[in-house]
């Protein structure tokens, strides 16, 4: 488990740690990070990054290509059973959204983009949340990691790479099969203005890899007409970074650029699968007949069980309310929205907010205790407790390591609750026992004080 293979390394940085060494870090990642105009992500570092076992890393790859691969299964069965409209309505999602679905791309999935977010327990991993959207946020995490590590001199060697970095690499080979002119990462002014970053990294990479094609960050408010134009729209790729809640112009715009012809990566369909529904969907005893062995062995293994709210169960999930954390289904109800957990609820209290927007609208999660890890924050005098929950990047089914999201108060970790940022470089036994005597400042061979 994280906990158990970061003690060692822990323990070093807190013996070799002085407030010189904490400052250089802190100021390495805020340098990192400055451009991309988001105080809160500046302000919500992690001192230091942690290490995650490389044999760990790859069960979870495993876990997360069953899931996806399940998922998939069970959205072609749902698309085969319901009318388009239908599928919607079981979703919760507006159907107007029918018209900007690449319905095609529902059955393959062939470029699954996404962070899995996961939670570790003393017990195992459980995977709680399925991010399926290139705009998912998260990935600068990496970057300010990165650069605090080389300023302390940390090892290099087989750290992965950045995330964004990935998601470059699958646009950049759509611009040159395409023989692309531009790349658009598309927002929404109602979405730039929630405080997350500038996507100049994602902008940088996509250059790098790719020169000679310009990308240009925009919104539906600075977005040039003449490239609405089908001969200049067949031209350019669109990256979206905003959910269909965060379109501000009643989706004048985005119908212009749907019948513009423009390569959109994706349409509203990541919103589809993104729907907490399938937390629960996946759970069904009547949909297990869909999967293969493997899929079914890791639904049990790895997604905590899960129904939706009913009339007719809600009764019961009040009474059991202290195991259950409540998820209403919105797509966009990230960043820690839309989730109650039931331990912090009188029962009069949870049922009256579960009404408030429709029981029909929530699904119920068995709670699993995420685990605690002391760690240090940019700032903090000394190391505390922090709940951890793990953000695990699939770019076109390549794996990429973790972001690290810690709280000491909330069992809701999020950034905009109160919670820090950090990464969890992927490393072997080699790697770790490499990181643990630079920490300490000495070159001795630690294996068997870490053993």
């Amino acid at each position: 488990m994280i906990g158990e293979f970061n003690e060692a390394f822990l323990a070093a940085l807190e013996e070799g740690w002085t407030p010189a060494r904490d400052a250089t870090a802190y100021a390495s990642t805020v340098a990192a990070i400055r451009d991309l105009d988001s105080p809160m992500y500046e302000q919500s570092q992690f001192s230091h990054p942690l290490l995650f076992s490389e044999a760990e890393f790859q069960e979870l790859s495993r876990a997360c290509r069953a899931l996806l691969s399940a998922q998939l299964k069970l959205i072609g069965h749902l698309i085969d059973t319901h009318s388009r409209e239908g599928l919607l309505d079981l979703l919760r999602m507006p159907r107007r959204l029918a018209a900007f679905i690449h319905w095609d791309n529902l059955r393959h999935g062939d470029a699954s983009i996404g962070r899995m977010d996961v939670v570790p327990t003393r017990q195992g991993y459980f995977f709680c949340e399925f991010n399926i959207f290139p705009g998912v946020g998260g990935g600068e995490a990496y970057e300010g990691s990165r650069a605090a590590t080389e300023a302390l001199g940390f090892p290099r060697a087989k750290l992965m790479g950045s995330p964004l970095r990935d998601l470059a690499v699958l646009y950049a080979e759509e611009c040159r099969k395409r023989d692309l002119r531009r790349v658009v990462i598309l927002d929404s002014t109602g979405h730039s203005n929630l405080g997350y970053p500038r996507q100049e990294y994602l902008k940088r990479y996509l250059e790098e890899l790719n020169p000679g094609v310009p990308v240009h960050i925009l919104d539906e408010v600075r977005y040039p007409e003449a490239w609405l134009k089908r001969e200049e729209a067949e031209r350019t790729l669109i990256h979206r970074m905003f959910t269909y809640e965060e379109v501000t112009d009643g989706f004048e715009f985005l119908k212009k650029l749907w019948a513009s012809g423009a390569v959109l990566t994706n349409g509203f369909e990541p919103e589809l699968r993104m729907s907490k529904r399938f937390l629960a969907l996946l759970c069904e005893p009547g949909h297990q007949s869909l999967f293969s062995d493997e899929e079914v062995a890791t639904i049990q293994k790895y997604l905590p069980p899960a129904f939706s709210l009913s009339e007719e169960n809600l009764s019961a999930a009040l009474r059991d309310k202290a195991g259950l954390v409540f998820k209403i289904d919105d797509s966009s109800s990230y960043g820690g929205s839309g989730v109650l957990m039931g331990t912090d609820w009188p029962a009069d209290e949870l049922e009256q907010k579960l009404r408030e927007a429709g029981v029909e609208r929530w699904i119920c999660q068995r709670v699993v205790e995420a685990e605690t890890v002391r760690l240090r924050a940019a700032g903090d005098t000394a190391a505390e407790e922090y709940r951890l929950v793990l953000g695990f990047y699939s770019y076109g089914g390549k794996a990429n390591g973790f972001l690290v999201r810690g709280s000491r108060t909330s069992k809701v970790v999020n950034i905009t609750s109160g919670g820090k940022l950090g990464w969890a470089f992927v490393v072997s036994e080699e790697g770790r026992q490499a990181f643990i005597r630079h920490a300490r400042g000495r070159a001795e061979d630690v294996t068997s004080r870490s053993a």
